[in-house]
């Protein structure tokens, strides 16, 4: 009778044990007792370990519906603007030039900045990769339309888009693929396939120029440089210093928690 008292006194105590609210004293005597008691260091341990909370079926169908309605929400509003916007630039193309030109290309620019988002919210998995691969094709596909409206409907510039448009398209597709490729093999954060990314623009910015034509000497790349390169490696290092705060504090907090 005895030994069960006690038990219930101490099993009674562990919750403000476990949350340091007992005395030293009580502290003592609880630690004395659970060492020669199997039974009450096994509540100890069930008692700290991590509470899973049940969630009610009624309450999982609800939320899961509720997530469903805020998708579905989505799509009509996304695709409300886009009808509005296309609906728009058919009728002013139309009374500006009695036929449709720049239209398709305010088409097909909906169409490539709808497409890919709709994959990213509507997958089940790897929507990342999903989005970027989708946006590869509608990029290619708008540059297409773009090059076919403009010099041969309007019939302005020359042809530019295998020369120019598919080359660096190409150029910049292999760069964001590089990131997410270095993302998920070392499973880097967010900020740092930012950083990436940024310094990955330096000499894609001088690949660009270079198959546009724009550098005619060491002048012109330095001054490029300058503008652009240099800012590109100061938001590099500012993304660096900014990932080690984070990481700094992420550290403190689960050293503090533990």
């Amino acid at each position: 009778m005895g030994q069960r008292l006690e038990c219930d006194t101490v099993r009674d105590l562990l919750p403000m044990y476990i949350d340091h609210m007992t005395s030293d004293i009580s502290n003592a005597l609880i630690e004395e007792h659970i060492s020669g008691c199997e039974e009450c260091g096994k509540v100890l341990s069930q008692m700290r370990q991590p509470v899973q909370a049940e969630t009610a079926p009624e309450i999982r169908e609800f939320k899961k519906f509720l997530k469903k309605s805020k998708l579905s929400l989505f799509y009509w509003v996304m695709g409300g603007a886009a009808v509005i916007a296309i609906v728009t630039c058919f009728i002013v193309n139309l009374v500006t030039e009695r036929r449709l030109s720049w239209f398709y290309i305010v088409a097909a620019s909906i169409f490539t900045g709808y497409f890919p988002l709709y994959l990213a919210v509507s997958g089940s998995g790897h929507r990342i990769l999903k989005m970027l691969t989708a946006l590869d094709g509608c990029v290619f596909f708008l540059l297409g339309v773009i090059q076919l409206v403009v010099y041969y409907q309007m019939g302005i510039g020359g042809i530019w888009f295998w020369k120019i448009g598919m080359p660096v398209a190409v150029l910049w597709s292999v760069i964001v693929w590089f990131v997410v490729l270095v993302r998920v093999k070392f499973r880097t954060s967010i900020l740092t396939s930012l950083v990436v990314l940024t310094c990955l623009a330096v000499p894609g910015n001088f690949l660009t120029n270079v198959i546009c034509g724009y550098y005619r000497g060491l002048e012109d790349y330095a001054a490029d440089f300058m503008s652009n390169g240099f800012g590109n490696v100061a938001a590099a290092a500012v993304l660096i210093l900014i990932d080690i705060a984070v990481h700094s504090a992420r550290k403190g907090k689960k050293n503090h928690g533990e």
